[in-house]
Protein backbone atom coordinates (compact mmCIF):
# COMPACT_ATOMS: atom_id res chain seq x y z
CA UNK A 1 0.00 0.00 0.00
CA UNK A 2 1.07 3.59 -0.56
CA UNK A 3 0.33 6.52 1.01
CA UNK A 4 1.70 8.87 -1.28
CA UNK A 5 -1.73 9.61 -3.28
CA UNK A 6 -3.74 10.33 0.28
CA UNK A 7 -2.00 13.49 1.34
CA UNK A 8 -5.10 16.25 1.93
CA UNK A 9 -3.26 19.62 0.65
CA UNK A 10 -4.78 22.75 3.07
CA UNK A 11 -6.13 25.67 1.24
CA UNK A 12 -7.35 28.85 2.78
CA UNK A 13 -10.50 29.76 0.84
CA UNK A 14 -12.79 33.04 0.91
CA UNK A 15 -15.21 31.25 3.04
CA UNK A 16 -12.78 30.90 5.80
CA UNK A 17 -11.46 34.42 5.40
CA UNK A 18 -14.48 35.74 6.46
CA UNK A 19 -15.40 33.35 8.89
CA UNK A 20 -11.96 34.82 10.53
CA UNK A 21 -12.94 38.62 9.93
CA UNK A 22 -16.32 37.83 11.38
CA UNK A 23 -14.93 36.04 14.61
CA UNK A 24 -12.12 39.35 14.98
CA UNK A 25 -15.04 41.76 14.62
CA UNK A 26 -17.02 40.27 17.02
CA UNK A 27 -14.42 40.23 19.94
CA UNK A 28 -13.59 43.59 19.13
CA UNK A 29 -17.39 44.73 19.63
CA UNK A 30 -17.71 43.72 22.80
CA UNK A 31 -14.33 44.71 23.83
CA UNK A 32 -15.73 48.08 22.81
CA UNK A 33 -18.99 47.31 24.37
CA UNK A 34 -17.09 46.52 27.78
CA UNK A 35 -14.74 49.72 28.18
CA UNK A 36 -14.96 52.88 29.88
CA UNK A 37 -15.31 55.47 27.68
CA UNK A 38 -11.55 57.97 28.50
CA UNK A 39 -13.66 61.01 27.55
CA UNK A 40 -13.04 63.88 29.64
CA UNK A 41 -16.18 65.79 29.76
CA UNK A 42 -16.68 69.40 31.41
CA UNK A 43 -20.16 68.87 32.79
CA UNK A 44 -19.22 66.47 35.38
CA UNK A 45 -19.26 67.99 38.55
CA UNK A 46 -16.19 68.17 41.20
CA UNK A 47 -17.45 67.20 45.38
CA UNK A 48 -16.65 70.09 47.14
CA UNK A 49 -15.33 69.79 51.00
CA UNK A 50 -18.64 69.90 53.22
CA UNK A 51 -18.94 69.67 56.69
CA UNK A 52 -21.82 67.89 58.41
CA UNK A 53 -23.22 68.35 61.57
CA UNK A 54 -24.75 65.24 63.70
CA UNK A 55 -26.61 65.58 67.04
CA UNK A 56 -27.86 62.52 68.54
CA UNK A 57 -30.48 63.22 71.74
CA UNK A 58 -29.34 60.50 74.08
CA UNK A 59 -26.47 57.66 74.00
CA UNK A 60 -24.82 55.66 76.28
CA UNK A 61 -21.72 57.78 78.33
CA UNK A 62 -19.20 55.54 77.30
CA UNK A 63 -19.68 55.54 73.57
CA UNK A 64 -19.94 59.22 73.45
CA UNK A 65 -16.19 59.35 75.68
CA UNK A 66 -15.10 56.63 73.18
CA UNK A 67 -15.03 59.41 69.85
CA UNK A 68 -12.02 61.11 69.43
CA UNK A 69 -10.63 63.76 67.05
CA UNK A 70 -9.63 62.19 63.68
CA UNK A 71 -12.09 59.37 63.93
CA UNK A 72 -13.63 58.04 60.28
CA UNK A 73 -17.06 58.27 59.98
CA UNK A 74 -19.38 55.92 57.93
CA UNK A 75 -22.99 55.78 57.34
CA UNK A 76 -24.92 52.50 58.06
CA UNK A 77 -27.12 52.10 55.49
CA UNK A 78 -25.55 53.42 52.35
CA UNK A 79 -21.61 52.88 53.88
CA UNK A 80 -21.14 56.59 52.51
CA UNK A 81 -17.93 57.74 53.61
CA UNK A 82 -18.72 61.11 55.87
CA UNK A 83 -14.98 61.67 56.57
CA UNK A 84 -12.93 62.68 59.48
CA UNK A 85 -14.12 63.84 62.64
CA UNK A 86 -13.43 67.56 63.22
CA UNK A 87 -14.86 68.45 66.69
CA UNK A 88 -16.96 66.94 69.51
CA UNK A 89 -19.15 68.21 72.09
CA UNK A 90 -20.41 66.26 74.91
CA UNK A 91 -23.63 67.58 76.73
CA UNK A 92 -26.72 66.61 79.22
CA UNK A 93 -28.69 63.99 77.55
CA UNK A 94 -32.11 65.18 76.52
CA UNK A 95 -34.83 62.67 77.69
CA UNK A 96 -38.38 63.35 77.10
CA UNK A 97 -41.09 62.26 79.67
CA UNK A 98 -44.41 63.18 80.65
CA UNK A 99 -45.08 65.34 84.01
CA UNK A 100 -47.86 65.13 86.24
CA UNK A 101 -49.61 67.56 84.12
CA UNK A 102 -49.60 65.02 81.35
CA UNK A 103 -46.80 67.86 79.06
CA UNK A 104 -43.83 66.55 77.23
CA UNK A 105 -40.85 67.83 79.32
CA UNK A 106 -37.12 67.42 79.00
CA UNK A 107 -35.19 66.26 81.48
CA UNK A 108 -30.98 64.35 81.74
CA UNK A 109 -31.10 60.74 81.88
CA UNK A 110 -27.80 59.61 84.22
CA UNK A 111 -24.91 57.69 82.42
CA UNK A 112 -26.66 58.91 79.08
CA UNK A 113 -25.12 62.15 76.90
CA UNK A 114 -26.27 64.31 74.00
CA UNK A 115 -23.17 64.33 71.40
CA UNK A 116 -22.67 67.09 68.28
CA UNK A 117 -20.08 65.32 66.03
CA UNK A 118 -18.61 67.67 63.35
CA UNK A 119 -17.01 65.69 59.86
CA UNK A 120 -15.57 67.08 57.00
CA UNK A 121 -16.40 65.12 53.90
CA UNK A 122 -16.67 65.28 49.99
CA UNK A 123 -20.14 65.97 48.59
CA UNK A 124 -21.95 67.77 46.15
CA UNK A 125 -24.69 70.28 47.96
CA UNK A 126 -27.93 70.28 45.94
CA UNK A 127 -30.87 72.08 45.58
CA UNK A 128 -32.14 68.51 47.82
CA UNK A 129 -29.74 67.58 49.79
CA UNK A 130 -25.69 67.01 49.70
CA UNK A 131 -24.91 63.82 47.84
CA UNK A 132 -21.77 61.75 49.11
CA UNK A 133 -20.99 58.53 47.44
CA UNK A 134 -23.81 58.59 45.28
CA UNK A 135 -26.38 58.73 48.42
CA UNK A 136 -28.46 61.22 49.13
CA UNK A 137 -28.73 62.96 52.53
CA UNK A 138 -30.91 65.94 53.81
CA UNK A 139 -30.61 67.99 57.22
CA UNK A 140 -33.28 66.73 59.58
CA UNK A 141 -32.67 63.10 58.15
CA UNK A 142 -32.00 60.28 60.76
CA UNK A 143 -29.17 58.47 60.19
CA UNK A 144 -26.94 55.77 62.11
CA UNK A 145 -23.71 56.63 62.15
CA UNK A 146 -19.94 53.93 63.02
CA UNK A 147 -17.40 56.58 64.30
CA UNK A 148 -14.18 54.79 65.27
CA UNK A 149 -15.52 52.16 67.53
CA UNK A 150 -18.69 53.43 68.13
CA UNK A 151 -22.25 53.50 66.45
CA UNK A 152 -24.74 56.28 67.25
CA UNK A 153 -28.54 55.16 66.18
CA UNK A 154 -31.16 57.18 65.61
CA UNK A 155 -28.87 60.75 65.70
CA UNK A 156 -30.16 63.27 62.95
CA UNK A 157 -28.46 65.62 60.53
CA UNK A 158 -28.32 69.02 61.64
CA UNK A 159 -26.44 70.99 59.40
CA UNK A 160 -24.71 70.65 55.98
CA UNK A 161 -22.63 73.63 54.80
CA UNK A 162 -19.83 73.86 51.60
CA UNK A 163 -16.44 74.48 53.51
CA UNK A 164 -14.78 77.90 51.34
CA UNK A 165 -11.16 77.21 50.70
Amino acid sequence: MSFKGNKKKVRFTIIDLLILVLIISAIAGVKYKFSKANAVTPFVAKPDRIQISFFIEETPDFAAKAVKIGDPVRESIQNSFFGNVTDIVIGDSISWSRDMNGNLVATDREGYSSLSITMEANGLIGENGVTIDKSIYYIGQTVTLYVGNSIFQNGRISDIQKINQ
